[in-house]
């Protein structure tokens, strides 16, 4: 199920020949900023609110496209801003009294909006220590206004991440290993086992999940580093390669494959719409991956670091984020930077998501 908009005719500012998609993301000094991605041009200035820490701005849109949910506050709050109006529809303040409360990356929107989901880590402020209590993971409904609470709490997994849901409500945690979650129930499965894989002759892998991309995509993606040995006794190794967990939002399959050897970082990736089988991966270079033939097809030099990839509907353009104030375009075939957005602020977007709205 992508984000799919047909409102106010892609916010009544851009062309429809050339809105197809919009780029949604956060930047300080702590505003939304919305983008039409083929014009290049920014058509939504939204502040958050005076005195509101930006930070993480992990973003997710409910499934119409209208409204950008983020964690903000240092991890601790959830705030919902309608990016046609740039009304505040949605406030979760997570912490009250002694106990700290914070979602670590973990955010997502049940696949008819109508719910929004954290894992919160509380932690009890006392006179002389500090009390790390369970995680939990909280049900909000998403109608709940400027002062949500949790209709619902479950204990969750500690360490989890980023979440993704999937088409029949499943809610897909990232954390030691990829969880399902029954957000209506509270029972949790494996869907991937990651920390806990059974790859005799592998390592643990070590995946850096963060940016809660590809629901465009229908897939939930978390690209892993491992090293790989001769045999199971782990004495000699043969390579240390990058990797992907993989979780198809439409029907529940998964996926965990090697695509490359480990020759430079990689903090994000996602797949070609349109051919699967094209993974591209960005931080201080942006690489091109066949992962059918597990083979480079090319990589460039980026100008500096971006933490986060996003790749057009149609496929033939990447847009690469965070860090700076620069969205950078890249054509998708040849990887050549064919243009770039600024923010107005001159903000640096930090470890914001970049997200991806589909006019239709």
């Amino acid at each position: 199920m992508k984000h799919a908009m047909t409102i106010a005719a892609a916010l009544a500012v851009a062309s429809p020949a050339l809105a197809k998609d919009l780029l949604v993301t956060i930047a300080k000094p702590g505003n939304l900023y919305v983008f039409d991605a083929g014009a290049r041009e920014l058509v939504k200035d939204c502040p958050l609110g005076d005195g509101l820490e930006m930070s993480p701005a992990v973003i997710q849109m409910s499934p119409d496209g209208t409204v950008a949910y983020a964690l903000v506050n240092r991890w601790q709050d959830v705030i919902g801003i309608n990016i046609e109006t740039c009304e505040r529809v949605f406030y979760a303040a997570q912490s009250a009294g002694d106990v700290t409360r914070r979602s670590i990356g973990s955010l997502a929107v049940s696949p008819d909006g109508s719910e929004v989901y954290t894992v919160r880590n509380p932690t009890r402020h006392l006179v002389d220590r500090y009390e790390v209590m369970e995680p939990e993971f909280a049900v909000y409904d998403a109608a709940g206004g400027t002062d949500a609470q949790p209709v619902r709490t479950y204990p969750a997994p500690r360490r989890s991440t980023v979440m993704q849901t999937g088409d029949d409500g499943t809610v897909y945690i990232g954390g030691h290993d990829i969880y399902a979650f029954d957000p209506r129930s509270g029972a949790i499965t494996t869907a991937i086992a990651n920390a806990n894989w059974d790859r005799p002759t592998y390592s643990p892998p070590d995946v850096l999940a963060f940016w809660p991309i590809g629901r465009q995509n229908d897939e939930f993606l978390l690209m892993y580093t491992a090293a790989v040995f001769t045999d199971e006794t782990q004495t000699e190794m043969a390579d240390f390669v990058w990797g992907f967990s993989s979780v198809d939002l439409e029907t529940g399959a998964t996926e965990i494959q090697d695509f490359a050897s480990l020759e430079v970082l990689m903090f994000t990736g996602v797949r070609d719409p349109n051919a699967p089988n094209l993974l591209y991966g960005v931080y201080t270079q942006l690489s091109k991956h066949d992962v059918e033939k597990q083979e480079l097809i090319k990589r460039v030099d980026m100008p500096h670091t971006y933490y986060v990839i996003q790749i057009s509907s149609d496929g033939k353009e990447l847009y690469v984020g965070g860090t700076n104030d620069d969205i950078g375009v890249y054509d998708a075939e040849t990887l050549e930077r064919i243009g770039e957005m600024l923010v107005p602020s001159g903000g640096d977007m930090g470890t914001a998501t970049l997200q991806i709205v589909q006019v239709e």
